[in-house]
């Protein structure tokens, strides 16, 4: 006799009715039932479970001795073999197409932390189409809409762009990223003087002051920064996280220390900082899934850039790591060397090369995300959450290259047919 959870006859007869039920909630599709697969749930594993998505949302995670009853309508998948898994966050993209967040979804990016778009355009459009209802065919995007930079320094060379000049019209111009629809402010604090293309930048004065108008506003201060001296500026300033790894030395403990401390976090981009991609145009899973327009933009960078690394960057990782401070995986996409969805992949493999465990790995594009940025709805698996889930052949868990090999993809309940030939 299988053993069952207090109340879950309840359950059951919630199940059996929808069938019915799931055309009138609105449900485009019926419910699916993924049995007897091994969960990540956004922070640890549940060997074997049973789980539930009903509409756009996880229904249920039921133990492995209490299988549920469905409807005959329902969908069935036998997950033997496999890890159902939240969907991944890049926490940093740059967006300005609407095919790009497909893209995304393509290799199971369900959700997009963009860190600003030549695009307000855009932006608004895709925030109106949220207002109309939840996407199932794209990645979500939640975004800083436009960085927060100075006259001439980085972010300008995309066009014309509002700029700011001293920290008494910071508020004004943070509360006018706000009205814009920005959920986060991106700060481009970084002259450049590190990697021989020294440009200028806000004065100190003016990012703190820019950080101190984004906490009036109830938002996120996230500080592209990328040596020392900059870093110790934004810790001082009371930021909540950096984006990019210094690249001129690692820092000490006592500033690491002080990021932990003040719960900062990091997103170091690795696939950007290493001439990775080569991995993706010669993986025999992943390789034969790019356009042409991909590998062509890979190859492209790679015949000037396939040799080194920054040993900096993956030296700061591993201190933070063993530190204890939070690591979010981004991409950094579609820079040089990268391309949207599938350089996730080698951010998450290049962690794991530098110490992290693959549970911890996962935890940067899942769980860690959605904590940092208050997107309390998804980045796990629980009754209730939004179902942008992803269905993977073998354990992740295990061994972080079976992210390439991804079963199936739902977006808010629906299924997605998953990264196909371009």
């Amino acid at each position: 006799m299988n053993k069952r959870r207090p109340g879950l006859a309840f359950m059951l007869l919630l199940l059996f009715l929808t069938g019915a039920a799931y055309a009138q909630d609105g449900c485009v599709q019926p419910p699916t039932l993924i049995e007897s697969v091994t969960v990540f749930d956004g922070e640890t594993i549940r060997p074997t479970a049973h789980v539930l998505i009903r509409c756009e949302r996880i229904g249920g995670v039921f133990s492995a001795d209490a299988l549920p009853e469905v409807p005959a309508n329902a969908v069935i998948i036998d997950g033997r073999g496999k890890t159902l898994m939240p969907g991944l966050f890049d926490s940093h993209g740059h967006t300005f197409q609407r095919v790009m967040l497909e893209r995304s979804l393509d290799f199971g990016v369900t959700t997009v932390l963009d860190m600003g778009s030549t695009s307000q355009d855009f932006v608004a459009n895709i925030k109106a189409e949220d207002r109309e209802g939840q996407a199932t065919d794209r990645a979500d995007l939640f975004g800083a809409v436009l960085w927060v930079t100075a006259p001439g320094s980085h972010g300008t060379q995309f066009g014309e762009v509002p700029t700011l000049t001293n920290p008494q019209d910071a508020a004004d111009f943070v509360a006018q990223r706000v009205e814009d629809g920005a959920d986060f402010i991106k700060i481009i604090y970084d002259n450049f003087k590190m990697i021989d293309r020294p440009v200028p930048t806000l004065s100190t004065a003016t990012m703190a002051a820019v950080v101190a108008a984004a906490h009036t506003q109830g938002k996120l201060a996230v500080v592209h920064s990328r040596d020392l001296e900059a870093w110790a500026d934004v810790i001082a300033a009371g930021a909540d996280g950096f984006v990019h790894a210094p690249v001129d030395a690692v820092p000490d403990a006592q500033m690491i220390a002080a990021i932990r401390e003040k719960q900062m976090f990091v997103s170091p981009n690795l696939a950007l900082a290493r001439p990775a991609g080569a991995r993706l145009i010669d993986d025999p899973v992943i390789g034969p899934l790019l356009s042409e327009r991909e590998r062509g933009r890979l190859l492209d960078f790679f015949a000037k850039h396939r040799e080194g690394g920054d040993q900096v960057a993956y030296d700061t990782v591993a201190a933070l790591h063993e530190a204890g401070v939070t690591l979010l995986a981004g991409s950094d996409s579609p820079n040089g060397g990268t391309t949207v969805g599938a350089s996730m992949y080698v951010e998450l493999e290049l962690l794991v090369e530098l110490g992290l465990s693959p549970i911890e790995a996962l935890q940067t594009a899942t769980s860690n995300p959605a904590r940092v940025f208050g997107l309390d709805d998804r980045g796990r698996i629980a009754a209730g959450l939004l179902a942008d889930v992803l269905l993977v052949e073998g354990r992740p868990d295990e061994d972080i290259l079976a992210m390439r090999r991804i079963h199936t993809i739902w977006k808010a309940g629906a299924s997605h047919p998953g990264p196909v030939r371009q």
